[in-house]
């Protein structure tokens, strides 16, 4: 097994690299997101390093900055920065425009790609609700209790990864049921002493606030809904089958170039390299 890479050793990686290369080096969080970035990025100009994670990914931009390095360039998911009011000083640290690269995928029309290859149009009919309103309307009390784990004064620092979404999901309608959903995270994060009743109570109250869904919805909880509507709700005899592995890999598969440049972070790539010439990230395709 390879060794958990440090920034220190990802930051030696990129000097050394810049020996014999001298273009410009793209750090992203890790090895999914560098699927779908090294298709925008021109191959002969720049090179895609995953980070091991976004504070790694920072860390590294930091390190070379003071080794007085030029071209290298950051980009990260925005997670809850812009709802926690983190401003990002940093001009060589880029963010997504949504929570993540996942939302950014399912905020454009790839989704509307996936959707035509795996659902029932009169199943879809049937919802009075766009399939996206309501991936985020189901997924929003998760994202909320990633929230209140990982900001403010609570900073639970609850463990969501492996939760079991089948504990919790509902049919009819698509919902997400908030008692089972405290008790499974509550599980998986062996935190026996958690106060369910507490939690809810805090959880009913930022329901009833007014949050950006897209700046609180957690891409991966988003796919994983977006899968189970599919196998049990609105999917056609395709969509019986399908995981949260093929449903991302599928939006990264449909999302292209177009939908890239519609974006913020497509534009701030290019106010980076206008700034930092002669280092060119983008291709021109």
């Amino acid at each position: 097994m390879k060794r958990y890479l440090t920034a220190d050793d990802i930051a030696n990686n990129v000097r050394m690299m810049r020996t014999q290369f001298r273009g410009s080096v793209l750090i992203i969080e890790g090895s999914t997101d560098m699927r779908l970035y090294q298709r925008f990025v021109d191959d002969k100009r720049c090179k895609v390093i995953p980070a091991n994670g976004k504070e790694n990914a920072i860390k590294v931009i930091h390190i070379l900055k003071r080794s007085k390095m030029e071209g290298v360039l950051t980009i990260v998911d925005a997670d809850f920065w812009r709802v926690d009011g983190i401003r990002n000083n940093n001009s060589d640290v880029l963010v997504t425009d949504t929570h993540d690269l996942e939302t950014m995928l399912i905020a454009s029309e790839a989704l509307e790609r996936l959707l035509e290859e795996f659902t029932s149009p009169y199943k879809v009919e049937a919802l009075h609700m766009s399939i996206r309103q309501l991936l985020l309307y189901t997924a929003m009390p998760l994202g909320l209790f990633r929230w209140l784990s990982s900001s403010g004064k609570d900073k639970l620092s609850l463990r969501f990864k492996d939760v079991d979404f089948e504990q919790f999901m509902e049919v009819q309608p698509l919902s997400i049921n908030l008692k089972r959903l405290i008790r499974e995270v509550k599980v998986n994060s062996n935190r026996h002493s958690l106060n369910e009743r507490i939690i809810r109570k805090k959880l009913m109250k930022m329901l009833d606030e007014d949050h950006d869904p897209w700046q609180i919805c957690s891409g991966h909880d988003v796919v994983e809904i977006l899968a189970f509507g599919l196998r049990e709700i609105f999917g056609n005899l395709d969509a019986h089958h399908t995981n949260e592995g093929i449903i991302d890999r599928s939006l990264r598969l449909a999302y292209d170039i177009t939908m890239f440049k519609k974006t913020e972070l497509y534009s701030s790539i290019l106010n980076w390299e206008e700034e930092n010439v002669p280092y060119i990230v983008l291709t021109e395709a």
